[in-house]
């Protein structure tokens, strides 16, 4: 295979067979002037990465003028995608600000000016061919105190090519050059002949074990971009709380989640570098998968990686881990048993990374919980399995139309059983229905004032129970334990009534005569035996025979006895809770 500096050594020779040396293209500049510069070589297989920075110096700059922060030139033998990075440090994250000028992107369809590295663009020019293999192109770059940042390429415009205004101006040190795809160049630096003599220098020190490991990495790393035939990313988890809140519809969840690829770019060989078999650093920049939470609810929606750690492998294995993972989604209690509920909530993974189809498998031969090992729980419900399971969705697409976030093909579930603590709420507030039934039952021995006050304090605990009852349970729904409470208040109340009843019938009966056919049901010996009631032949029966709304009164009292418990005993069996 031919070196990529040989090649560009044959397009130089090509261009001096075809030129005299000192011959002048079209910017009117030679070969033969550029003898007096210092170069650097971008072989094709270097791709879009920037490897060698050199330290900018600014004060020794002889063409700088009274107003500028930055005045540099060079000149660049290439076909397209001349890169440029100025940058305060000499190892940009892809999220820090720099200024990042192409010149003939696309192509060298148009040039523009970007403030993050591959995005961002803040200026652009349509000009086309504005580079050659055969011709080098000047390029200047000034940079001025106020902000303003000028390309200029002498020779085709006076006016600059490109204008960027930066309300907070960053102080440059270091630049770099690369290029995109499989496309080489070569830059000319520092010049003689046209006085940018003192402008860079590269950068150079004794670097240690991981200082090296790290630039190799990072440059191999190819600015972060995704590794090539990357299909699938396997995870797992270890659970540490889980938490549900019905009212917001929230499941609250902290694990450690760790994440395994295969990036073969990575590979090195330990002897090369101390031995070193795994290495991290804070620095590290590499491709990592942009995990996104697709039913994600407040800050958990779309990106879920924020903190993390990253170790690489000399195999190209790469492991992230993040402890103390947190994540927020929605689940809805759709069950109507409370407090009994057993609910099913999920997490949905998926990984959005450019159209990419990049499948999550989990590892199942780490168990996300231990045998015997605790979840705490800090709330009234209790984890009961977990399962991770594949979203079964056909799409292929991670956005629909609308541009909103959907599951699709190699998406996975973390899926929760939740049991609701149902025992606390039945020893709450089923305890109390079960006193309130004692205490009616104990108001038909009662006679007078003592009767009623005990009913009375059955009306104010069915109240008070009630109000509590509304803080808890669900409000879209009557739950069986609001209907028992609901069926004691009536209870009550109609108990309230009778005691009424009773007493105007015993102390203020009336004059009137009774219908003979109350009498008779009255005195009716079945009805007496079954309500208790001494039959026909006892005195007590002859003497009750004078005062019959006061046999009426016992007879009420005896029959709602019965009838109460009766409802009681079915109200127990359908409506309150024994599980």
């Amino acid at each position: 295979m031919l070196s990529a500096e040989w090649l560009i050594s044959v397009f130089l020779y090509l261009a001096l067979a075809l030129h005299p040396a000192n011959a002048k293209g079209r910017y009117n500049i030679s070969f033969a002037q550029l003898d007096t510069c210092d170069s650097i070589e971008i072989d094709k297989f270097a791709g879009y990465a920037y490897k060698d920075f050199f330290m900018i110096h600014t004060l020794d700059n002889n063409n700088i003028l009274p107003n500028e922060r930055l005045h540099l030139k060079f000149y660049v033998l290439t076909s397209m995608d001349a890169h440029i990075l100025l940058s305060v440090t000499n190892h940009p994250r892809p999220e820090d600000r720099v200024y990042e000028i192409v010149i003939g992107a696309g192509g060298d369809t148009f040039s523009t000016i970007r403030t993050n590295m591959g995005m961002k663009r803040v200026s652009t020019n349509q000009d086309i061919e504005l580079l050659s293999v055969y011709e080098p192109t000047p390029i200047e770059i000034v940079q001025t105190k106020d902000g303003d940042l000028y390309v200029y390429i002498p020779g085709f415009k006076k006016e600059p090519l490109l204008h960027y205004i930066d309300p907070s101006p960053l102080n440059i040190n270091y630049i770099s050059f690369s290029t995109f795809g499989m496309n080489s160049a070569r830059w000319f630096y520092d010049c003689a002949f046209d006085g940018f003599t003192n402008e860079m220098e590269r950068e150079e020190h004794e670097q240690s074990v991981e200082d090296r490991l790290l630039g190799a990495l990072i440059y191999q790393g190819a600015n972060s971009s995704l590794p090539s035939n990357l299909t699938e990313v396997q995870f797992n988890f270890q659970m540490q709380s889980l938490a549900y809140d019905p009212s917001s519809a929230h499941l609250h969840a902290r694990m450690q989640l760790m994440m395994h690829w295969q990036d073969d770019r990575l590979r090195w060989q330990p002897e090369s570098y101390g031995r070193l078999t795994s290495f991290e650093h804070p620095l590290l920049q590499i491709w990592t998968p942009h995990l996104v939470i697709l039913n994600g609810a407040l800050e958990s929606l779309g990106s879920a990686l924020k903190d993390f750690e990253l170790r690489v492998y000399s195999n190209g294995n790469v492991s992230l881990l993040a402890n103390n993972w947190e994540s927020t989604t929605w689940c809805v209690d759709t069950e109507r048993n409370w407090p009994d509920e057993r609910i099913n909530c999920d997490i949905q993974l998926g990984i959005d990374q450019n159209q990419a189809k990049i499948a999550l498998t989990h590892d199942n031969e780490r168990k996300p919980l231990a045998h015997n090992e605790h979840v705490n729980t800090p709330s009234g419900w209790t984890f009961v399995k977990i399962a991770v399971v594949h979203v079964e969705n056909a799409t292929t697409l991670r956005y629909t139309p609308k541009g909103i976030l959907q599951t699709m093909s190699g998406d996975v579930a973390i899926g929760f059983t939740l049991h609701r603590n149902g025992t606390f709420y039945r020893l709450v507030f089923a305890m109390p229905l079960y006193a309130c039934e004692i205490f009616l039952g104990l108001s038909f021995l009662l006679r007078g004032y003592r009767r009623g006050a005990l009913i009375l304090i059955v009306v104010m605990l069915t109240a008070w129970g009630l109000m509590y009852l509304t803080r808890h349970a669900s409000p879209h729904y009557v739950p069986p334990l609001m209907s028992a409470y609901q069926h004691i208040m009536r209870a009550s109340v109609y108990c309230y009534l009778l005691h009424i009843a009773i007493m105007w019938l015993e102390r203020y009966p009336p004059r009137a005569k009774a219908p003979a056919w109350l009498v008779s049901l009255m005195n009716w010996s079945p009805l007496r035996l079954i309500l208790g009631l001494r039959i026909s032949d006892s005195t007590e029966f002859c003497d009750s025979q004078a005062r019959p709304w006061r046999q009426l009164a016992k007879v009420l009292n005896n029959g709602s006895f019965i009838g109460v418990n009766i409802c009681f005993i079915l109200l127990n069996t359908i409506d309150l809770p024994t599980h």
